[in-house]
């Protein structure tokens, strides 16, 4: 006669850990997602300060303009004549938001909307950095 060992495990059940692992890989990419990243651009600028705050459009192209009137847009460089060059194909029909440093010179900027305007875009805004309400000191 044969006998069956049935050998018995005292040791507590390991639940799965795969859908431990899904939910915290969902929730990277959710935050990943929904937080906000600011586009960095080909060199740091300081931007003036303002009272005001307005958002942009999804399809703004952002125009970095430093200190040496040097243009950035995205990871490209270059100056006033590389302009046209340095657009997107279709930035006619979308808006432009230019970050200047704040030490740039009044003339330099000009120059740069004047340059704008004769590559045919029409809405441009400059980015100004939030100022802090100074009535609140007392």
């Amino acid at each position: 006669m044969k006998r069956r060992i049935q050998i018995t495990d005292d040791s507590p059940a390991q639940e799965p850990m795969l859908p431990l692992i899904n939910i915290v890989f969902l929730l990277l990419i959710f935050f990943m997602i929904a937080g906000s990243l600011q586009k960095l651009g080909p060199f740091d600028v300081d931007p003036p300060a303002s009272s005001t705050a307005e958002g942009q459009p999804e399809d703004t192209i952002v125009l970095w303009f430093g200190k040496n009137a040097e243009v950035g847009i995205e990871n490209r460089q270059g100056d006033l004549a590389d302009l046209a060059g340095l657009l997107p194909a279709d930035y006619a029909d979308r808006p432009v938001e230019i970050r200047a440093d704040r030490t740039t010179e009044g003339a330099s900027v000009v120059a740069l909307l004047k340059r704008l305007q004769e590559l045919g875009v029409e809405k441009v805004q400059l980015m100004t950095a939030m100022q802090a309400d100074q009535d609140q000191d007392g």
